[in-house]
């Protein structure tokens, strides 16, 4: 949606190169609206890597004003067994790494006096998932990263802000249910309809929605908006 609105967009991805058909989409509609887009495959768990992934795209891009840190992993495993390894891998990609690309953008927001941060977080960050440990705390940690760098954004024209969506109809989902039926006794259409049942709205989210949402926030939210968390339940009240 940034693209029809002729935002020029860098799609970054640790697996780019396995998204070939996505890519020549979003080519296409980027020529079709005076934009660019140009991809990116990048470990958000290496500082030096981001930092030179930020500098490869405003090579070709221009300066960073917008960033949208949406990228996660979770780890599905009871606390009790919670592996190290999972854990610090669900860390890394869910909060250190936004913590990275904000840092290696934010010289060339402060610079322009402008810059619009929005963090993709999740309702596991309001409320607890059993056997979601770290995803959980990941997701939790989002939110005090997003109201520190709306606070120091404030002084130099920088909003940050966070969307909680419950569960959104994307592959991850299809995983985690898949994953959740193994250890529950239930299929996973028993499961899809069980979330389905959690939003007053009975249905699930679509990536659409947030994509709204985000594009909202980068570009037509008022100054004023930032340090917040907006929640997308259907009007559930976590």
């Amino acid at each position: 949606m940034l693209l029809e609105r002729s935002v020029h967009v860098a799609a970054v991805s640790s697996q780019a190169d396995q998204h070939l058909e996505a890519q020549s989409r979003l080519t296409d509609m980027a020529k079709r609206h005076g934009a660019k887009a140009v991809f990116i495959a990048l470990d958000l768990r290496d500082a030096d890597r981001v930092s030179t992934g930020v500098s490869d795209i405003t090579a070709s891009l221009g300066p960073i004003s917008i960033l949208v840190n949406a990228a996660g992993v979770y780890h599905h495993e009871a606390l009790s067994g919670h592996s190290i390894d999972g854990w610090a891998n669900t860390m890394a990609v869910n909060l250190t790494g936004p913590f990275l690309t904000t840092r290696a953008c934010w010289p060339d927001m402060v610079a322009g006096n402008h810059g619009r941060i929005i963090n993709i977080a999740s309702t596991a960050a309001h409320m607890g998932m059993a056997e979601y440990a770290g995803y959980c705390a990941a997701k939790s940690g989002l939110l005090g990263l997003t109201r520190v760098t709306a606070l120091e954004g404030a002084p130099h024209g920088i909003t940050c802000n966070s969307i909680s969506p419950s569960w959104v109809d994307t592959p991850m989902m299809q995983q985690s249910l898949t994953n959740q039926a193994k250890t529950m006794g239930k299929s996973v259409d028993d499961l899809y309809a069980e979330a389905k049942g959690l939003n007053p709205q009975s249905r699930i989210i679509t990536p659409q929605e947030i994509a709204q949402q985000v594009t909202w926030l980068a570009l037509d939210a008022p100054q004023a908006l930032t340090g917040e968390d907006i929640l997308m339940t259907g009007g559930a009240q976590w």
